[in-house]
């Protein structure tokens, strides 16, 4: 029976095909009998009966495994699969017939084209070998004719070419000056050097010693000729400089001092040639005009034509700084090249073969060291070009695509000269020189960055200057200028990074460097600059304003402005594929330095406003007569400018601190009861009791009173409440300085208490230390009493009144 249809699925179509093409493979090679090499496989497949493809292939037994196992989809998929391996397998045979029968073909008409070319080449290599035994015959009847007279004529051919050599030696001198006055010294050269060893082999006979002698006189007139032309002060064309050099070697000169003199002459026109280089200007509105519209004749500079328009075409797509490269360039490597070419041609491979056994004046160098003294001039050139092309792009403020076409151009002008000497790796010269120029050009933008960060503390400070306004409105300028500083440090920022980001990779592909490097130079220019920013924010300044400002400023740096830098640098960095540069910035290390900065400025600024109230509260005790004063009516100048100057702090210090709660400098709650000091001073007359007061004031007073640094809150930040409290410290301390050297009436005493009252009012509220604080302020009351002459304190309502109409006279004015 058929097992009903499954969800399994026949094999995929592309294993199908592969089967199919393996089973094709397989018959084909056992109808042409190749041997693969796998008979161990092959006759374990022979003896499957499953196998369609052994000859022990049982149909009837593969079939009813397949109707036994197999679905109906399957057997039909099966089915199909079979008649389109047959169709597959006919079409492979038909095809391998044709083909074969093509090459049977090809074959044929290749054996036949092959026998008509033997046929001919038989007839060919008869003829051949009757011409060869022809030239045979006449040679041999040619050296039979000619041997009895062969003596004879190598003897006469022989004293014809001494003929000949004395002919020549005849006339050498006159030779010799016929070639001097026409100017043809490179002749007159050859023909002596070609004498001297004939010279030499007749030197015993007396009568060419005349020969010799006017010979040797006329070449040296030639050589003192070409050495006054090559020390001479005027400037002498490289071809004649060289050729002039040239005969001076043949004539025996001093090898060494020669070339030394070649290559310095060669190096100091070069030099003066860039140092006096002026770039041509470019024709602008097409051929035959310049860019002012003037005719320009077509035979001036450049080399005209049709090149010539290209040219300049091309360099009007340039800056001034390329421009200026490309044409030093052009101008300077052909000359370079054209040095490199002569040397080789005239000092190291044009030596002849009569130079080979004549003397020389001096030890001759050998090709190392005339090499080296070439590879010398070279590289001198071409650190002298690097360093102009580095002078011109440093000497203007270009930008980033500017310099890197500037580069550009110098790579590329140098590039022949290296590839035409690499031992000199002028192109590494190149690279470090625009690498050093690249660097160059990002910390010009650091330090632009720089600058701007100074400008805007400096702006930051000028802003806070006071004019007299209401509390809150300066806080409101505080803000204002604090938010405008922010903003513009982060647009700084990123205006420096856009400008230097793009310059990387173009430049590191261009000079075969490392990105990574350069985006490190670059992060940590920028880590300088920031550093630079806390720096500029710790200079002195005056006023407490600005001081608070910068502030501020290094505490949002230190809180959200660091955080963003990594950011800025991954945005700017990512897009050319050194977005892991950013992970080099330490913010750690600069929300350290801004929060360092942050509060050193804090301190500076509490400590500021501190001398300033300190100053208010020592002015206006010193000018008041505390022994004549009339009966109080109401709370001093004394507390209304302590409390005055706090609100003042308090309200910019808060534009700081937005997330702290800001209580106002007011009187809050119900009024206070009075403290222990007081009641022991009203308890007790000062007469009967001053020891036991002194006592209980000892035990109150036990506890230490710290005047140092402003509190902080338990992870160390600075507290607005902490900055007043110890504003406040400072300010009462001095109160209790000034009160222990004064002396008091009844009123006077009288109107400190009602001062000190309204103070523990106010205060306790707004400062951290509430403890220290109301410590100080009875202080301050003990020591008034032992200064007072009749102390007599006031009833705790009318102290009570006189506050409270001090109160609502403050709150009538801040409304």
């Amino acid at each position: 029976t058929l097992r009903p249809k499954t969800t399994h699925s026949d094999k995929q179509p592309k294993e199908r095909d592969m089967n199919g093409r393996r089973r094709a493979r397989a018959l084909l090679s056992s109808y042409y009998g190749v041997n693969d090499g796998k008979d161990d496989k092959r006759e374990t497949d022979e003896k499957d009966e499953m196998n369609i493809d052994s000859a022990d292939f049982n149909s009837d037994r593969y079939v009813s495994h397949l109707l036994q196992y197999k679905s109906l989809e399957e057997l039909v998929q099966r089915g199909n699969a079979m008649v389109s391996e047959i169709k597959s397998l006919d079409s492979d045979m038909q095809m391998l017939v044709y083909e074969n029968y093509n090459k049977f073909i090809s074959a044929t008409d290749t054996i036949r084209a092959m026998k008509h070319r033997v046929e001919d080449m038989e007839g060919q290599m008869c003829q051949l070998e009757d011409n060869f035994g022809q030239i045979c015959a006449v040679s041999d009847g040619i050296n039979s004719s000619f041997s009895a007279r062969r003596s004879q004529l190598e003897k006469l051919n022989g004293v014809k070419k001494n003929l000949t050599k004395l002919q020549f030696l005849m006339r050498l001198p006159h030779r010799l000056q016929q070639c001097v006055d026409d100017g043809q010294y490179d002749l007159a050269v050859k023909c002596y050097r070609k004498a001297r060893r004939m010279l030499s082999a007749v030197a015993h006979v007396r009568s060419f010693e005349g020969i010799s002698s006017e010979s040797s006189l006329i070449m040296r007139r030639l050589s003192q000729l070409l050495t006054a032309r090559l020390q001479g002060g005027a400037e002498v064309p490289a071809a004649e400089l060289g050729g002039t050099v040239f005969l001076l070697l043949r004539l025996d000169g001093a090898e060494e001092a020669l070339l030394k003199e070649y290559l310095a002459r060669r190096r100091r026109a070069l030099h003066e040639r860039m140092a006096s280089f002026t770039p041509a200007t470019p024709k602008l509105n097409g051929l035959g005009s310049s860019a002012d519209g003037t005719e320009v004749d077509d035979g001036e500079e450049g080399d005209g034509g049709d090149g010539g328009a290209d040219e300049a075409t091309e360099m009007e797509g340039l800056s001034a700084a390329a421009s200026f490269i490309r044409q030093l360039a052009e101008a300077v490597v052909p000359e370079l090249k054209q040095m490199h070419s002569a040397w080789h041609e005239l000092f190291m491979t044009a030596a002849e073969a009569d130079d080979k056994g004549a003397e020389t004046a001096s030890q001759p160098l050998s090709d190392e060291q005339k090499q080296q003294m070439l590879l010398d001039a070279l590289i001198d050139v071409s650190t002298g070009l690097i360093e102009v092309c580095r002078r011109r792009l440093s000497e203007e403020q270009i930008d980033p695509e500017e310099l890197l076409e500037g580069l550009r151009q110098m790579v590329e002008g140098l590039q022949p000269l290296h590839e035409l000497e690499p031992s000199s790796r002028l192109l590494l010269k190149v690279t470090k020189s625009a690498e050093a120029l690249a660097k160059s050009a990002i910390d010009t933008q650091l330090e632009l960055l720089t600058s701007r960060l100074s400008i805007t503390v400096t702006e930051l400070s000028s802003a806070a200057d006071g004019d007299g306004s209401r509390h809150d409105a300066a806080a409101e300028r505080v803000h204002a200028a604090l938010h405008s500083s922010v903003s513009l440090v982060s647009a700084h920022v990123q205006s420096a990074l856009s400008e230097t980001a793009p310059l990387l990779v173009p430049l590191c592909d261009l000079l075969n460097l490392r990105a990574n490097g350069m985006a490190k130079h670059l992060v940590d220019g920028l880590f300088a600059s920031l550093q630079a920013l806390s720096r500029f924010a710790l200079e002195p300044v005056l006023s407490g304003r600005a001081v608070l400002l910068r502030a501020g400023l290094c505490m949002h740096m230190a809180s959200a402005g660091v955080a963003q830098v990594p950011a800025l640098l991954k945005a700017q960095l990512a897009p050319h594929g050194l977005g892991g540069a950013a992970l080099g910035f330490d913010q750690g290390a600069m929300q350290r330095a801004m929060g360092s900065a942050r509060d050193t400025l804090l301190q500076r600024f509490v400590e500021m406003q501190a001398q300033q109230l300190s100053a208010l509260v020592s002015a206006r005790v010193q000018r008041t007569d505390w022994v004549l004063r009339p009966t109080p009516r109401a709370v001093t100048e004394l507390v209304q400018g302590i409390l005055s100057e706090l609100r003042q702090m308090h309200l910019l210090a808060a534009q700081l601190y937005s997330g702290e709660v800001a209580k106002p400098v007011l009187p809050q709650g119900p009024f206070p009861a009075l403290s222990s000091a007081m009641q022991l001073v009203q308890q007790r007359s000062r007469q009967g009791s001053r020891d036991s007061i002194t006592k209980d004031l000892q035990r109150i007073f036990a506890r230490k009173i710290s005047f140092g640094a402003f509190s902080s809150n338990a992870d160390g930040k600075a507290t607005l409440s902490g900055m007043l409290a110890h504003v406040a410290k400072l300010a009462l301390k001095t109160l209790l300085e000034e009160v222990r050297t004064n002396t008091f009436g009844r009123a006077g005493f009288q109107q400190i208490q009602v001062d000190l009252c309204m103070l523990r009012w106010a205060l306790p509220a707004v400062v951290s230390e509430e403890e220290a604080v109301l410590a100080l302020l009875d202080e301050v009351f003990i020591s008034c009493q032992e200064r007072c002459l009749d102390c007599m304190p006031l009833e705790q309502a009318v102290i009570e009144a006189l506050c409270e109409n001090e109160r609502q006279r403050l709150l009538l004015s801040l409304a």
